[in-house]
């Protein structure tokens, strides 16, 4: 990320210095709770704090009904330094909030954050003396959570109570959200209900037609709550919202899955090559590739250690978006909405065939590879001498042929898009829908690359021509950081993949962006342009919504444990995790392994409450396994990583977790750790592997490629 910096500053626009806020309620403050008062501004949520989107997510802004929608009003969102204000037409599509929300609350000076159920001791279990309690309207059961004030904040008076659950809730859920009397102030004072909340506790109407035309549904609340041992005489408010329905969470993602493969078929469809680059020698093997005088796709050129032959390409895809330019978004028709395809749309690949598979004349595996944020297949795998990258390094470590592609969204391409939303939040669509198309392209390149690219006569090698990989071998997939996170997402999905490994992921982007070090430099945009901190935050809030439609959180349950229909038997999936990483932060990668619920394996680092844990070495199955480069931590709190430790590369690069991953996709599919302990390189010689590499910057200082396959451990 640190090499994007002088782009960011060229791009970003002059920003405004004046703090934007969003008004106030306008809640009667007469408390007369016998007549209903006239709302100031019937659109502003007059239950908590003195903003008009405090608290959210609330049913405030659901339109209930048969067909349920959200229904924010226009020009009520935070505006930005030119005075325009976020759009809510693309929120306003769906049928509730996000299962994954941050709960945001501003009230009218802060909390003390003691008391607080923070990261590091977050609230499992219901307590009398809770400062907050959410609650399942529809069961009544707990919902454990963790809350955390804005350190982000440099006006004490716009400084947000951030509330996430600790695991996401289903969807078509009710949560119950209540702030009680043991929620404190900065005097060590507890909080006065607004007007209107003291009307609820009366069981009187408030006057917003948002509250009193569902009335029933806001005094249900009490009574559960009341039911549960908070009553009415300790809460300081008490709200509800509606969580979505899966037509809005996976629903749209599989949709398209679904009619890509129908439009792919089994070969997939077209492609081009662009460009194949190797040496003379390796030339020579390749009877029908054609001499550059000939052709000037071929290129022969000095190659890097780890490469034999690159292919470039480019392969079609059906359209989903309304065009395939940075401008494109979901190509929604119809009420109730669907995405539908629109044409065709040219995607890149690259082919990368390391020298050991050359040497070996015969075809091997092929692997599909997922590269990390802001960068593309291209950046990972075109390495030129010299160079030093993790992509080509496993690839000829594991002796495979590999294949990839950009993820639509954030790759480096889009890195425009993510300076275009930092200065104007409504044009996020164009990022977060290209990342849910982005999660269902690899299933038309990998039907490609099986069903006709296998064959181009180019690639056909040895004197006896035959391919460069077997097709009858399973697919497997390998993707780190981006690749992990959105890795997770496409290989619930794909048809074909059956051993998949998520090095370094996480879930949930409203809680990752602010604790990655990545996001450090987007911020600094966010702070010229939306300057006034809780309108960041309930941005971020809001944006889970966006980012649902393709965010793994939505969809790790689905990889293993409760597989999609049409996905492959007898899948297991691995997720290491680099403990201390400052650009996917260690909580997001715990609340995706919740999700997902395979087992985090013993010992470990750090203990993730509510986690499934398993002693077996090694794992038979699917598994979560916490690395440390010992590399350090970083403090609880939602504060960016300004400072990459390094964490979230150093274990990638680990010969023993090379090792292990080989064993894992390309041999007996268990998971064992112990390779750390057998090479004698691990610090205390005990489990889980503490380890320190070197995460290098230029290929001699790249570690030796790994004994494959490794030495039995005895």
């Amino acid at each position: 990320m640190r090499r994007y910096l002088p782009l960011l500053l060229c791009l970003t626009v002059a920003c405004s210095k004046t703090t934007t806020q969003s008004p106030t309620t306008g809640d009667d403050a007469s408390g007369d709770v016998d007549q209903a008062p006239v709302p100031a501004d019937p659109d502003c949520n007059p239950i908590v704090g003195n903003d008009c989107w405090s608290g959210w997510p609330s049913n405030f802004w659901l339109q209930t009904g048969a067909a349920p929608r959200l229904n924010l009003p226009a020009g009520k969102l935070p505006v930005n330094s030119a005075n325009t204000p976020v759009d809510p037409t693309e929120w306003n599509r769906r049928d509730g909030f996000s299962p994954n929300s941050p709960i945001v609350v501003l009230l009218p000076t802060p909390p003390t954050a003691t008391g607080l159920p923070d990261e590091t001791r977050p609230a499992l279990v219901i307590k009398p003396d809770l400062p907050i309690v959410l609650l399942d309207a529809k069961t009544g059961a707990f919902i454990p959570f963790m809350a955390e004030l804005d350190s982000n904040a440099d006006v004490p008076a716009r400084q947000a109570l951030l509330i996430r659950l600790w695991t996401p809730v289903q969807e078509n859920a009710r949560v119950i959200v209540a702030l009680t009397d043991t929620l404190l102030d900065g005097t060590g004072k507890p909080y006065a209900p607004t007007p209107t909340f003291q009307r609820l506790l009366a069981g009187k109407a408030t006057g917003y037609a948002r509250i009193d035309g569902q009335l029933s549904d806001w005094q249900d609340d009490l009574t559960t709550l009341d039911k549960a041992g908070i009553t009415r005489a300790h809460l300081v408010a008490a709200w509800h919202y509606d969580t979505a329905s899966t037509a809005w969470t996976h629903g749209p993602a599989l949709g398209m899955r679904d009619d890509l493969v129908a439009a792919v078929g089994a070969k997939g469809l077209s492609y081009h090559i662009d460009m194949v680059e190797t040496d003379t020698p390796t030339a020579a093997l390749f009877p029908n590739l054609p001499a550059p005088e000939a052709d000037n796709r071929v290129v022969l050129k000095p190659m890097h250690p780890d490469v034999a032959l690159r292919v470039r390409g480019t392969f079609d895809a059906p359209l989903f978006l309304t065009s395939a330019g940075p401008e494109g978004t979901l190509n929604w028709q119809g009420d109730p909405p669907k995405i539908t395809q629109n044409g065709t749309v040219q995607r890149p690949f690259i082919l990368l065939v390391p020298p050991n598979v050359i040497a070996a004349q015969k075809p091997t595996r092929l692997m599909l590879y997922g590269h990390g944020f802001l960068r593309g297949a291209c950046k990972e795998g075109c390495v030129e001498p010299g160079d030093a990258e993790f992509f080509p390094h496993f690839v000829h470590a594991a002796g495979v042929v590999a294949i990839g592609t950009d993820w639509w969204g954030l790759a480096y391409t889009e890195l425009p898009l993510a300076v275009q939303a930092g200065n104007d939040f409504s044009t996020i669509t164009r990022i977060t829908d290209k990342l849910a198309v982005g999660a269902v392209m690899p299933v038309a390149l990998t039907r490609m690359a099986m069903g006709q690219l296998v064959k181009d006569p180019w690639l056909q090698f040895t004197a006896q021509p035959q391919p460069l990989y077997d097709t009858t071998k399973p697919l497997v997939y390998y993707g780190n950081s981006l690749g992990g996170i959105m890795g997770t997402t496409m290989t619930s999905m794909h048809p074909d993949v059956t051993r998949m490994v998520m090095n370094v992921a996480g879930g949930g982007w409203s809680t990752l962006l602010n604790r990655s070090s990545d996001f450090a430099p987007f911020l600094g945009i966010i702070n010229g342009v939306y300057p006034d901190k809780f309108n960041q935050q309930l941005l971020f809030a809001m944006s889970q919504s966006l980012w649902d439609l393709s965010d793994p959180i939505n969809f790790a349950d689905h990889a293993v444990r409760d597989p999609f229909p049409n996905t492959q038997p007898g899948r297991k999936a691995l997720w290491p995790m680099s403990m201390g990483d400052s650009q996917v932060a260690n909580l997001t990668s715990q609340m995706l392994n919740r999700v997902a619920q395979v087992p985090v394996n013993l010992p470990v680092v750090e203990v993730w409450p509510l986690n499934l844990t398993t002693a077996d070495v090694p794992v038979d199955g699917s598994t979560c396994l916490q690395w440390n480069s010992e590399r350090g931590t970083h403090p609880p709190g939602n504060g960016s990583r300004t400072e990459d430790n390094l964490a979230h590369y150093a274990t990638r690069w680990m010969p023993e977790f090379e090792q292990m991953i080989w064993r894992f996709l390309f041999d007996d599919g268990l998971v064992e750790q112990r390779y750390c302990l057998a090479g004698g390189r691990d610090e205390d010689g005990k489990l889980p592997c503490n380890l320190k590499e070197v995460v290098p910057t230029v290929y001699a200082e790249s570690p030796p490629l790994p004994v494959i396959p490794p030495p039995p451990i005895k």
